[in-house]
Order: structure tokens, then sequence, then C-alpha cells
């Protein structure tokens, strides 16, 4: 719980009670055209995507969509589908692209946000992102283990390539993504194609 000051009608200080939302009261959220983030307790709104932005979502998801179809060894969930990537305070964060290992799915889901991280996330930054908010979804998705973190930068024609133990690499549109460590047998994405 957190206590915020404020000013009473007679300048006494009187405290107001906050309290950190957990990832159920997110999933019960009423449907109002917005996507919503929780880090670490925290509500964030987000605007919905742009037309370029979904362009290059469904660019980016292609080749991943294409080895779940040819080794039905992964599942690929777009939309900024949640998942809890911590617990008390929760931290549920909604990737453009993830992909997730279908050995590492439970029998039986329960809840709308899943305790599971995936395999891989991507996304495309926006032109209203700040770099610390970039770098904020990185870290949480690193914490998480998230093997293979890729953000697409549209602006630039750059990608960073991070995951839970990589150090970080900047790749340009004449570099090929090999995701084959955490993906066997995915042949490479190129990022000139991504971004034409």
């Amino acid at each position: 719980m957190r206590f915020a000051g404020r000013v009473g009608a007679a300048g006494d200080a009187e405290m107001v009670a906050t309290r950190l939302m957990t990832a159920d009261e997110l999933a019960s959220l009423p449907e109002d055209g917005y996507q919503y983030e929780l880090v670490r307790g925290e509500l964030r709104r987000i605007p919905p995507p742009g037309w370029d932005h979904g362009r290059y979502c469904a660019r980016i998801a292609r080749p991943f969509f294409a080895y779940e179809d040819e080794t039905g060894l992964v599942t690929v969930v777009t939309n900024a589908t949640g998942f809890r990537l911590e617990s008390d305070p929760d931290t549920v964060r909604g990737p453009d692209i993830s992909v997730v290992l279908n050995s590492q799915i439970p029998a039986h889901f329960e809840g709308t946000h899943q305790a599971i991280s995936p395999a891989v996330v991507a996304e495309a930054a926006s032109p209203s992102e700040e770099k610390s908010e970039i770098e904020g979804k990185i870290a949480d998705y690193i914490r998480a283990g998230i093997l293979l973190v890729l953000y697409f930068f549209p602006a630039t024609k750059t990608v960073w390539v991070d995951g839970a133990g990589r150090d970080r690499v900047v790749m340009t549109e004449a570099d090929l993504i090999d995701c084959s460590d955490v993906l066997p047998g995915m042949p490479p994405v190129s990022i000139a194609d991504i971004f034409r």
C-alpha cells in the first residue's frame, strides 16, 4: 500500500491510501478501448497502436508463425497478450509478439494472464515511447528469464537483441537475426524484409 499526502480544506495534510493493483484486478477491468499493463502493481494505460505499428508487428510475426506451423514446437500470440512476469507486486506485460514453447504451457490454463514466460518476445517501438520505458520493458523481460528479446526501431531500421544471459547487440538492415539457439531450426530473420 502507498500513502500520498493531500492538503485538506483547513490546510491540514490528510493521508490518502492508495494500493497496488493485482493481475486479477487488471483482468477484470471493463473494456474501454485501451490496453493496460501492470508494472510492479501500478496500472499503465497504453493508447491503441497506429497503422505503421500494426504493419510492422505483422511483418515481425510472420517468421514466428511460419516456425509454429512448420514445427509445432511453439505457440505464437500477438496483440499484447498479457503475461504475469512478476508477483507481489504483480507485473503484467503485453508484448507485441510472444513465442511460447509448447513444453512450457500448463495443461490447464486458469485466469487471463498466464504466469509463464515466453521464450521470445518482440516489440516494435512506437514513436511516443521514451527510451526509459523501452529499457524498463526489456529489464522486466530479462528478469522474467525471457531468453530472446527483440526490440525493433522502425525510425532507425535497427533492432536491439537482448535476453536473459545475453549482452545487447544492435543490428541493422544488413543483418540477419538468428533465433536458432532458442528456437531450434528456425531460419534467420532478415531485418531488411521486416523494414521494407
